[in-house]
C-alpha cells in the first residue's frame, strides 16, 4: 500500500472540503485506504495522520504553531462550532488511532467514502464544508482526555 501521509510538520487550518474519520486499528485503517482506492478515489486525495508527529497537523489549540496558530484556532472557536473536532483528531493520532482524510468531489464521493470508511468501521466522521460541517458518525468507544472546552 502506497504511503498517503502528509508532510510531517504541516499545519491542517480548516480542513474545508475534507472528509475526516477516525479508523481504531492500524490494519484496519490500512485496509479502509485500499478500499477506498479500490472504489475509485485517487491516492493522492487521501491521507493518513498517525502518531504524535502527525497529530501536530491538527493542533486542536493551536499552541504547537504560536501565536499565530492560536490566534487562527481562536477565530475558528468562535465561528464554526465544529473547529474542538480537531483537538479530538489530534488526540485520535497521538493515542495510535489513524485518522484518515479523504477530499471527495461532490456529495455522490462524500457519501461512497463514508459508506467504505463506516463499512471499515470507522467512526467519528465528519465533511467539513464550506460554509457547514456535516456530521455522519459520532465517536466510539472511549473518548480522549480532553479539556471541558473541548467537549462536544
Amino acid at each position: 500500500m502506497p504511503d498517503h501521509n502528509p508532510p510531517i510538520g504541516d499545519f491542517l487550518r480548516y480542513p474545508r472540503g475534507r472528509l475526516l474519520a477516525v479508523v481504531d486499528e492500524t490494519a484496519v485503517a490500512d485496509a479502509a485506504v485500499a478500499a477506498l482506492v479500490m472504489a475509485g478515489f485517487e491516492p493522492g486525495r487521501i491521507e493518513t495522520y498517525r502518531g504524535t508527529a502527525a497529530a501536530t497537523a491538527f493542533d486542536g489549540t493551536g499552541a504547537q504553531h504560536g501565536l499565530l496558530g492560536r490566534l487562527r484556532r481562536i477565530v475558528e472557536f468562535l465561528m464554526m462550532d465544529q473547529a474542538p473536532d480537531l483537538a479530538w483528531y489530534e488526540a485520535a493520532a497521538r493515542d495510535g488511532r489513524t485518522v484518515i482524510s479523504v477530499r471527495p468531489r461532490g456529495a455522490d464521493e462524500m457519501h461512497a467514502a463514508v459508506e467504505v470508511i463506516r463499512g471499515q468501521g470507522g467512526h467519528f466522521i465528519n465533511h467539513f464544508g464550506r460554509l457547514t460541517t456535516e456530521e455522519f458518525d459520532r465517536w466510539h468507544g472511549r473518548e480522549p482526555g480532553l479539556p471541558e472546552y473541548l467537549m462536544r
